[in-house]
């Protein structure tokens, strides 16, 4: 009788190792797993489907050829902008150098690179746009190019801008304060509203890698 008592007391306690095990197994995988829906918050909004990009032809701050293949390989964020731009520009650009900078102090940063394409290529020759993103952090990209094709890559991540004249010379160029994300392989999967938080953009970009990747 004691031997039996012993048995189902052992089988229950090995039973019950078994479901505490597979408890706590569901429940890490479930605290580890990002969903789709956890990602949309009020600093970052992902799309359900990624959009995949058209090749275009701009030139970078170095005067060198910058196309879609310059947005593979790396994760890339894109702010469109100008740098006569009064407000929104330099403070978004100010958040993303301390953006990057916690990357790099984080080791996350190789595989990452920042891009400001200037909707207006009228002012924004390529020795101007390469003193302004330099000048936050020498390995920013600036990119422009002609109207047509700023205008093309803007409407592709829709960007919306428009010029609005001050007098006979000068002009703001309303648009869009987001800054877009780029997967490595030129899809743009989501973007960052406005006003941008450096640190809660590191931990949502890790968080988008993670979901990405499972």
């Amino acid at each position: 009788m004691e031997n039996s008592r012993l048995k189902f007391i052992i089988l229950a306690l090995a039973a019950f190792s078994v479901i505490s095990g597979i408890v706590l197994f569901i429940v890490i995988r479930s605290a580890s797993t990002v969903s789709f829906e956890s990602l949309r918050n009020d600093g970052y909004y992902q799309y359900e489907t990624p959009i995949v990009l058209d090749d275009f032809a701009l030139s970078n701050h170095r005067g060198e050829a910058f196309t879609l293949s310059d947005l593979t390989g790396k994760w890339s964020f894109v702010f469109f902008g100008y740098t006569f731009c009064p407000d929104i520009c330099p403070l978004t650009l100010a958040s993303l150098r301390q953006f990057y900078n916690l990357l790099e102090d984080t080791g996350m940063a190789d595989d990452v690179q920042v891009v400001m394409i200037s909707l207006d290529p009228k002012r924004d020759t390529t020795e101007v746009l390469n003193n302004y993103v330099t000048y936050f952090n020498s390995d920013f990209i600036g990119a422009t190019g002609d109207y047509a094709d700023i205008y093309g890559v803007s409407r592709q991540m829709n960007v919306a801008f428009t010029y609005t004249p001050i007098d006979d010379e000068n002009y703001l160029v309303t648009h869009n304060g987001e800054i877009m994300l780029v997967d490595p392989s030129g899809r743009d999967v989501g973007f960052f509203k406005a006003p941008h938080d450096p640190a809660a953009m590191q931990a949502n970009f890790a968080r988008v890698k993670k979901y990405l990747a499972q």
